[in-house]
């Protein structure tokens, strides 16, 4: 008796599995962390803020735009790259040639380094208070939403 029990939730978990769609199930891939900065591209800096917080550190970019770091590390050991400002690199060297698919979308642009042990993204402000532009390195991932 015990053994059809096991066996009939075996089969039950499975068909949940099947009839939900596994798609839903999913890691965070830097492709995800493109379309979540894109969220914020051609809207007021203000929902950005609600949304991230202040930023880590902001500073006055050519052509009168200003620009927000936000950087987010692995753990509480890795050394922040806004403590030092000569490791904040503006704009960031993204290669294009090494980027995955889905990296760059819009006005968004950006390249995993898995060897990096944070994040750090840069958002564009122009004079007008809408975010511009979006540009990331470093392990940045967000779950990709479903398109509807």
């Amino acid at each position: 008796m015990k053994h059809i029990i096991i066996l009939f939730s075996m089969v039950f978990i499975f068909a949940v599995f099947i009839f939900s769609g596994c798609k839903t199930l999913g890691l965070p891939t830097g492709k995800g962390y493109t379309r979540l900065c894109q969220n914020y591209v051609g809207h007021d800096v203000s929902r950005l803020v609600d949304s991230w917080g202040q930023p880590g550190r902001t500073f006055d970019a050519p052509d009168h735009k200003k620009v927000f770091v936000y950087v987010e590390t692995r753990d509480e050991y890795t050394l922040n790259p806004l403590a030092h400002s000569a490791l904040i690199e503006y704009p960031p060297r993204i290669d294009p040639r090494k980027g995955r698919t889905g990296e760059t979308e819009g006005n968004v642009t950006g390249q995993s380094v898995s060897s990096m042990d944070y994040c750090i993204t840069y958002f564009e402000v122009g004079e007008n208070n809408m975010v511009i532009r979006a540009l990331w390195k470093g392990d940045c991932k967000s779950l990709e939403k479903k398109e509807k």
